[in-house]
């Protein structure tokens, strides 16, 4: 399938920097476009109103992990650097970006700044400009950007005053888990209201983890080979814990819908079911995905999805496709663009397909 199919025109203007409640609004005020697939049927409808499109019994599964920074000050020899942490490997490897170009240098050691125990090895260079990096001890490198880490975004710049300030802004209501190193976004449109509202309908929650990696950087959710299916995306981790696979079989047995918070909480939980059949019950598991899901995927597990409004061009994009079909997902934002007044990425607005 060519990857022209899912271009659109798109106006920066509509990819808001900050949080939607450090732009003076609650987190749960944003618009949301519903697309039913039984129907074919579109409507424009806002966040609030999430509710209104569960049905008791549904299971809505969300992803507990929340960004941390992912910026440290490095030094080789007498020249210092920040290095970008964008995303972990399977192999215990690091995805980087190395700012100086001077110090670019494959088997160099670069000492952290701020802890000297913490080392940084550059094995190999990567495509647009990344690097495969090993820190260690490993088990450091958490912590110390949780301390003195910043944030360095190329495609949305976050604005470090409010990151450091009001860091509660940038996770879900329910985020416990830090690791990721970029936002599990769709999540952030729950408010504690919303989810109160949701349970009181009947609507039950499962919680899983995935730690967003180097898939979200634009360089790789971006898809500039011509044919999707030459595009791939990076391993991430995820934890779906004996709790979660107990609720999410029984919801499947009881004939309930599953209901994915995100194109993370997707992608975890088809890959739970990868290669087991359409009924199989999935199995508690902790490892690592780089499942990419384009059309022509046949899903197991999930009945609903809810993201955010994503780039043309993007792996994201063509996972919704995937999910409702390409041409009602591209006639979807057809529609958003004529409207206008839609926000996109990470602090946007947002998209139900039932």
């Amino acid at each position: 399938m060519k990857t022209e199919e899912f271009d659109f025109n798109i106006d920066s203007r509509y990819m808001p920097q900050d949080p939607v409640e450090l732009r003076g609004k609650s987190r749960d005020s944003g618009r949301m476009i519903v697309l039913d697939r039984s129907t074919s049927k579109i409507e424009h409808s806002v966040f609030t109103n999430i509710c209104d499109y569960f049905r008791s019994g549904d299971l809505l599964v969300l992803n507990d992990s929340y960004m941390l920074s992912n910026t440290l000050e490095f030094k080789g020899g007498s020249e210092s650097t920040q290095v970008v942490v964008h995303g972990h490997e399977a192999d215990g490897a690091t995805i980087v970006n190395i700012k100086s170009e001077q110090l670019a240098v494959e088997g160099l050691i670069l000492t952290s700044t701020n802890n000297a125990q913490l080392t940084c090895s550059l094995i190999e260079p990567q495509p647009d400009r990344l690097w495969k990096a090993r820190f260690e001890p490993v088990n450091l490198l958490v912590p110390t950007l949780d301390q003195y880490g910043e944030r360095s975004d190329k495609t949305v710049p976050l604005d470090p005053t409010h990151w450091k300030s009001t860091p509660q802004a940038y996770r879900s209501v329910y985020a416990k888990a830090p690791g990721s190193l970029e936002i599990p976004s769709a999540g952030l449109h729950f408010s504690q209201e919303l989810l109160s509202q949701a349970s009181t309908k009947g609507v039950e929650m499962a919680y899983i983890t995935l730690h967003v990696g180097a898939t979200e950087v634009y360089s790789v959710r971006h898809i500039s080979a011509e044919e999707i299916e030459k595009h791939s995306v990076r391993s991430e981790y995820f934890e779906v814990g004996d709790k979660a696979v107990a609720q999410i079989n029984r919801a499947r047995d009881e004939g309930r819908r599953v209901i994915a918070v995100g194109t993370t909480v997707m992608r975890t939980l088809e890959s739970l079911a990868l290669n087991k059949g359409a009924k199989a019950a999935v199995e508690a598991q902790a490892g690592w995905t780089d499942l990419y899901i384009y059309p022509g995927f046949e899903f197991n597990v999930v009945d609903v999805l809810l993201t955010n409004l994503h780039r043309p061009r993007s792996s994201h994009i063509v996972l919704t496709a995937a999910f409702a079909g390409k041409d009602f997902v591209m006639r979807s934002y057809d529609e958003i663009t004529e409207k206008g007044g839609y926000e996109f990425d990470m602090f946007g607005d947002s998209m139900l397909i039932v």
